[in-house]
């Protein structure tokens, strides 16, 4: 395989042997939606979507985290900051194909936060370019 080509990774048996590397990603673009406030019973939530986006993958998380659930998706985030609002117009629920490099266990920004209310970071595709419809 060429070294300047990217890895194709459409399941998530794919990221375990693909930590660190330039990879393109091809699963469906999920905007993460985030709760407003707490509802009340018997009310729906109100829910907006911030930027937060992940690809998800065919297969389980366990497939490259020992800590993940066997039943939990595979889902890598799609950058560190907020994606455009046209962008997710655009391509959220969509098949897409997305290029960066692959961290399987990013750093945790452990300083904002108590210590109870850390999770384990997700996966995470850095430097992701601009997503494009997959064929």
């Amino acid at each position: 395989m060429d070294p300047n080509v990217p890895r194709r990774c459409t399941h998530a048996d794919h990221l375990r042997d693909a930590d660190g590397c330039v990879v393109q990603l091809c699963g469906t673009y999920v905007a993460v939606p985030t709760l407003k406030k707490m509802p009340r019973p018997g009310q729906p939530r109100e829910e907006a979507k911030l930027g937060e986006v992940v690809i998800a993958l065919e297969g389980s998380a366990a497939a490259y985290d020992s800590l993940a659930v066997d039943d939990v998706p595979a889902r890598v985030a799609l950058g560190d900051g907020p994606r455009p609002a046209a962008e997710i117009a655009a391509f959220d629920g969509r098949r897409v194909e997305v290029e960066g490099r692959l961290v399987l266990r990013p750093a945790a920004n452990i300083s904002d936060a108590p210590l109870a209310a850390h999770l384990a970071p997700q996966a995470m595709l850095q430097s992701p370019s601009v997503p494009s419809l997959a064929d």
